[in-house]
């Protein structure tokens, strides 16, 4: 789940015609200072973090001018506040708020589920700890959505009345639609406020969406801040958002022994081979199943061969039953030849069974220091192998 910024979340929701103030993302006191030139008036200042109890944390600052704006951007900025370091602030018009409501949408085991209380703000860990149920909570069909009478039905369970009751009904069927037009996972409205002028305004919101639907929202794929610093790290980041297919993860380490793996438990499992047998891995990676479009693949492949210090590589999975092994050779070979990578220097053990291996066999046949194991060979087999390949001795044989 990628977790948006409230500035996006609030972009996403004030599109779609709900309730929202205005409001604009600041990374600098420069910047808060001239938003006073797009939005005049009283404002709140609130570290743009992907978490709640911003309030009770001392992030979240009112400002009656354009220079206390700066200033209290300048304050927020840099710090760390429940353990997210705050790079930019958002600044929003001030509501004069007579009421608080809670709401949230939620996939819960498979479903949209939604849950609300008559009472938000920043006090709600402590209503949910001291009066669970004052909160209504309830499965929402998928097929039906939320209709006016059932939001109504809701709202009615939760305690509320008078002209209130429509107001928050209809904004319910709303919310909802945004929820899931977004692919969201999470969406909360904390508070939903009702405002001295009778409205209902959209004060606190947070929406986490699936990554997996993120080719649908391009504006949400990569934020600058999301990126690794790590140049090889940054690369697959990137790939893994803007091509679509299932996850790809690179997280580099200290040693020289490069992993191509599959993620999960076997990655881990060879992960700890490779250093019970005494070599050191250079990386540990997710890489999705195979499929038609490599591109994810051959990112995490290339960040493993861009590697200062590289001295071998094992390509290690458990049998591919789903998968097909030649586009991963494939993908290999690709790679080795637009990089003119000698293997004569390189060792390359791969421990790969399944649909495709005969082809995958002869693509790297002939190839020096490529050791393509046998059937019936272990994953500690492979393991063993590349750490003695990659053995000081070795190297200097």
């Amino acid at each position: 789940m990628k977790a948006l910024s409230e500035a996006q979340t609030k972009t996403w929701l004030r599109q779609r015609g709900l309730p929202v103030p205005w409001g604009m993302a600041a990374q600098s006191p420069h910047e808060a200072l001239a938003s006073h030139q797009a939005h005049g008036g009283r404002a709140v200042v609130k570290a743009m973090i992907p978490t709640g109890r911003r309030g009770k944390a001392g992030a979240v600052i009112m400002a009656d001018d354009a220079e206390q704006r700066a200033s209290a951007a300048d304050h927020l900025l840099g710090k760390v506040v429940n353990g997210h370091a705050v790079g930019a602030v958002y600044l929003e018009e001030r509501v004069e708020i007579d009421h608080e409501y809670f709401l949230s949408f939620s996939i819960t085991e498979g479903r949209p589920q939604i849950l609300l209380n008559l009472t938000g703000g920043v006090d709600i860990e402590d209503i949910a700890r001291a009066h669970p149920s004052s909160f209504v909570r309830e499965d929402i069909d998928i097929a039906a959505g939320i209709t006016p009478w059932k939001a109504t039905e809701l709202w009615l369970r939760a305690g509320a009345r008078g002209k209130a009751l429509t107001t928050l009904s209809d904004i319910t069927c709303r919310l909802f639609a945004a929820f899931r037009k977004a692919d969201a996972m999470t969406l909360e409205i904390n508070p939903l406020a009702m405002g001295k002028d009778g409205k209902l305004h959209i004060v606190g919101a947070m929406m986490g969406v699936d990554d997996n639907a993120l080719f649908r929202h391009p504006d949400w794929r990569v934020q600058a801040g999301d990126l690794p610093d790590n140049p090889r790290e940054r690369a697959v980041a990137v790939a893994n958002q803007e091509f679509e297919g299932g996850e790809a993860q690179y997280v580099e380490l200290e040693g020289d022994i490069g992993l191509l793996v599959g993620g999960g438990g076997a990655g881990l499992y060879i992960h700890d081979m490779v250093i019970a047998e005494g070599g050191a891995p250079a990386n540990h990676c997710v890489t999705p199943p195979t499929s038609s479009d490599n591109r994810k693949l051959k990112a995490v492949l290339n960040a493993i061969f861009e590697k200062p210090g590289l001295k071998g590589l094992l390509i290690g999975f458990n049998f591919a039953q789903m998968a097909r092994t030649d586009i991963r050779v494939r993908t290999l070979v690709e790679l080795l030849d637009e990089k003119k990578i000698d293997t004569a220097h390189l060792p390359i053990v791969i421990r790969l069974f399944g649909t495709g291996e005969q082809e995958s066999r002869q693509m790297v046949a002939g190839r020096p220091n490529i050791h393509y194991l046998p059937r019936g060979a272990t994953l500690r087999d492979a393991v063993q192998l590349i750490v003695r390949l990659t053995s000081p001795m070795a190297i200097q044989a």
